[in-house]
Formats: structure tokens, sequence, C-alpha cells
């Protein structure tokens, strides 16, 4: 009977073991791509044009600060204004007008896609708001992490309805998306302006 004890035991940790690094693996894999759980957007009425925040940082647009070459940024550019003309799709078939991409934006959504590597979030890494980077002309925006192209990154906004919310805002005139690549993971920041 002790020898089946000890057999019916360890075969029960054996597979407890199993089970916990099923489950590990799974949380991990869930993990390797997302979007934020809200979009986030200011209502016009609320802005105060008269105070601005005005950005300071400068970011190379499309890549890690250090180790970009040319044809990586100009590959991850290339991929942003596809994700770009796929959210304008989206907006044309809705019967709204495509938006304008806007320098200015893409200069911001550099700043906050860089940013997402160290914090994912609608929160900037030093605390403040993520529309603190320019807050004149920083009126909506979606994140996102570890999607390989511009279809599945404008995918999974459209699937969440708060990002399609911001997406498909008809008081939306412009907007911009920079890619922010770190090890083999891209970050996305869509930014929006009336």
């Amino acid at each position: 009977m002790k020898k089946r004890g000890i057999i019916y035991c360890m075969t029960m940790v054996v597979f407890t073991a199993f089970l916990i690094s099923g489950c590990a693996k799974s949380a991990a894999d869930e993990a390797t791509s997302g979007i934020t759980e809200e979009a986030a957007a200011r209502e016009y009425d609320s802005i105060d044009f008269d105070t601005v925040t005005i950005m300071d940082e400068e970011v190379p647009l499309g890549s890690s600060v250090n180790n970009a070459d040319t044809e990586e940024m100009t590959a991850l550019r290339t991929m942003a204004v596809t994700a770009f003309e796929l959210a304008n799709q989206q907006r044309t078939a809705a019967g709204l007008a495509a938006l304008t991409w806007d320098a200015d934006l893409e200069n911001a959504a550099a700043v906050r896609s860089a940013e997402c590597v160290q914090l994912f979030s609608h929160t900037r890494p030093d605390g403040s708001e993520w529309y603190t980077v320019n807050s004149q002309i920083m009126h909506g925006e979606n994140l996102a992490f570890g999607y390989d192209s511009a279809n599945s990154v404008v995918t999974a906004w459209m699937n969440s309805p708060s990002h399609k919310d911001n997406i498909l805002y008809p008081s939306f005139t412009r907007g911009a998306i920079a890619i922010y690549k770190s090890g083999n993971t891209y970050y996305f920041a869509q930014e929006f302006r009336y």
C-alpha cells in the first residue's frame, strides 16, 4: 500500500507540475500581443488650448533609438502608413471622411510608441497623461504591442469597441501611427486630432 501511495503522490506531483507549466505557458502566450483595456480620448470642449504642453523628446521614427538602421526604419514606417490606410478604409466603409496624415502627430506617436516599451499604458512612464507629449494636438490614442503586421493591429483595434470608436469618431480629422521595435516586439501608437 505504501508503494502504491508513493507512486500515486509522485504521479499527482508530475501531473500538477504539467498543468501549472501549461497554464503558465498559456498566460505567457496570451501576453505576446495585446491592446490597452480602453482607448484614450479627450472631448473637444474639455481641451484648454491656452495651456499647452509640447514635447521635448525626440525619438527616431520607427525603431529603437540606438540600433535602428535605415532599412528597418523604412520598413516600420511603411507598416505604420499601411495601418493608417487600413484604418481609413474602415472609416470610409462607415461613410466617414478619411483622416489626413499629420506629421506632428507622427512625432508624438513615435514618442508614445517608444514609451510603451517601458510602460504599456495611456499613462506615460513619468506618471503624466498620454496627451502631455503635445496636449494641443493629441486628442485620441490607440495602443498595441506584439502584432506583426498592419492588418493584424488594425483588426485588433477594430475588434475592441473603444479602439474602434476612436478610429470611427467622426470629429477626428487627422491622425498618424508610429511603430517602435524593441527586440522582436512591435509597439504601435495611433494618435488622433480634431
